[in-house]
């Protein structure tokens, strides 16, 4: 069977352990999930499982010549290419036999020409190139870049890069898929479009990095973990992988417990013999300890923890939008009327550039109202998360925006303060430029949550935190008293955290109660009421039995009805 094994020594850069010892192999229809903390190593492995990074003395062997693919950072040679061109280079063979077709066909009447053609025509025929154009436009929809296939790749947002490259490795049809955070700054419905197109149409096998645990869960059957540079198997998806991680965590400390108890008796009973008569017992026992492989302690993934200075109580309704258009020269989309209610944990939905930022920093007051009423509650205190950190300084020290954005602090005390999320005493005076998009997210979450407020509002929180940091937050921001708004594309944290979502569709916000499983569940079955309310109007289960049957609604009832 195809394969490819990889084997590494070590790898250095200026003495620093990058990865440790690995040993790996693979098969051809593997669907793998590379997970492990930030600055683990991963990435790095990847690409050197790709050829884009060198080790020395590694050993790599592809069995059976497997073509790989490799999704890493944006990057596209040329600029003013237009985006289904650049799509179409992904058909290299097709497009060659294209031009070997016209040459053939200019031909024919030479000898031998008409089987040229023949031959040619079949080869082409055999790679699929009456199908590829339409193949360019189903992944092109799917991916929400449809619209852009007439555009120049200048002309495109970040976003909409990722997806362009994210369509143009698909489309390459390797044997073997490499991705590197394919769902990052990509909407849900362009992952899930994703999640089907792995599962139903790829054929091959793929490696794949993210952040985003549902989409690991729903793609992936093996897990490699990589932590301190060394490399861990385990069979399953991602919650397969946490549940076995755990339980190996867990007996590991049991066994390093029970050891040191070991040592600690063995020592005492050769102190206690080791002048008289049985000296020479003590002598034995001492040789047999010294001969025991002592364990190392097992140490758990660090997870932070975030702090949250709650400020008064605000009134009932912390927001009222009425009749607003939202956008910055024209309007992106209308909203009719919303209430933000105090307790509320708002998740913001919609496909990228249809204006969630935009709406945030409408409500922050940083982008004008186009028209309507934007009202803010009485006693409403907001702080607000950006996904770009424009509020931090990068050219000063950690120490210096802390004092800049909240206050003057003994350095101590500070340094006590962020041990919550990572940070050392020797981190205060180190520039910002030299931390990790991880680090920097958790910096701006601990001088936020030093300043009161009563509305947290986060855009896209969860961009460059691991999986413990992930969780982390999400336990700690369901445990927040006050009133959250908040943009995600990490659906399990969307489903973790919201009880309500706004929709931003077809030009307009809709409201739906529930999380974003609730949502699509009632699209799919055509549910258009809340389904939070069965314990209020007994008449909803009557409906709900109508539409669905008796079993089913008592199902979706019991796993959906809840009363925020």
């Amino acid at each position: 069977m195809k394969h490819i094994s990889l084997s590494i020594p070590r790898y250095e850069i200026d003495g620093v352990q990058i990865l440790g010892k690995i040993s790996l192999m693979f098969n051809a229809d593997d669907r793998i999930a590379m997970v492990g903390p930030n600055g683990a190593g991963k990435t790095t492995l990847m690409k050197v499982i790709t050829g884009e990074i060198e080790v020395p003395d590694a050993v790599f062997e592809n069995t059976g010549s497997l073509s790989l693919g490799y999704l890493s950072q944006i990057h596209f040679d040329k600029e003013d290419v237009i985006v289904k061109e650049e799509l179409r280079l992904a058909f290299s063979d097709i497009l060659r036999l294209e031009s070997e077709l016209e040459a053939a066909e200019a031909e024919m009447d030479a000898p031998g020409g008409i089987d040229r053609y023949t031959g040619v025509l079949e080869r082409y025929h055999m790679l699929g190139g009456y199908d590829y154009e339409r193949e360019i436009d189903r992944v092109a929809r799917g991916l929400g870049i449809f619209d852009l296939l007439g555009r120049s790749v200048k002309e495109v947002s970040g976003g909409q890069r990722t997806k362009i490259a994210l369509a143009k490795v698909l489309l390459s049809r390797p044997e073997f898929l490499f991705l590197d955070e394919p769902t990052n700054f990509i909407d849900l419905a362009s992952v899930e479009w994703l999640e089907d197109y792995l599962n139903e149409t790829w054929k091959g096998g793929y490696m794949i990095i993210s952040h985003d645990r549902e989409f690991l869960d729903r793609t992936t059957t093996l897990t490699f973990e990589i932590v301190s540079g060394k490399l861990t198997v385990y069979h399953g998806n991602y919650t397969a992988y946490m549940k076995e991680r755990n339980k190996n965590f867990e007996k590991s400390e049991k066994l390093f417990e029970e050891q040191q108890e070991f040592i600690k008796s063995e020592k005492t009973l050769i102190n206690r013999f080791r002048a008289g008569s049985r000296a020479g017992f003590a002598k034995s026992r001492e040789k047999a300890l010294e001969k025991v492989e002592v364990l190392e302690k097992p140490e758990a993934n660090f997870r932070p923890t975030f702090l949250w200075n709650l400020g008064e109580k605000s009134s009932e309704r912390v927001l009222f939008l009425k009749e607003a258009f939202i956008g910055r020269e024209e309007p992106l989309f209308y909203i009719n009327e919303l209430t933000l209610y105090a307790g509320n944990r708002i998740g913001i939905v919609g496909e990228n550039g249809v204006g969630k930022s935009t709406l945030l920093k409408t409500i922050l007051d940083k982008i004008p109202l186009l028209d309507g009423r934007i009202i803010q509650g009485k006693g409403t205190e907001v702080v607000y998360y950006s996904q770009m950190h424009e509020e931090l300084d990068f050219t000063t020290t950690l120490h210096a925006n802390y004092e800049r954005l909240v206050g003057t602090i003994a350095r101590e005390r500070l340094a006590g303060l962020l041990g919550y999320y990572g940070f050392t005493f020797h981190d205060l005076d180190k520039p910002m430029m030299g931390f990790s998009g991880g680090q920097v997210s958790k910096l701006l979450f601990a001088i936020i949550g030093q300043q009161p407020a009563n509305l947290l509002i986060l855009d896209e929180p969860t961009n460059h935190l691991d999986y413990d940091s992930r969780e982390a937050l999400e336990y700690s921001l369901r445990g927040y008293k006050g009133t959250i708004l908040f943009i995600s594309h990490d659906r399990y944290f969307v489903n973790r955290l919201a009880t309500h979502l706004w929709i931003i569709d077809n030009g307009e916000v809709v409201l739906s109660y529930g999380n974003y499983n609730d949502y699509k569940l009632k699209v799919e079955r055509g549910i258009d009421f809340d389904m939070s309310l069965w314990q209020e109007d007994g008449e909803l289960a009557m409906v709900l039995e109508e539409k669905l049957g008796k079993n089913e609604a008592k199902r979706i009832k019991a796993k959906y009805a809840r009363t925020w």
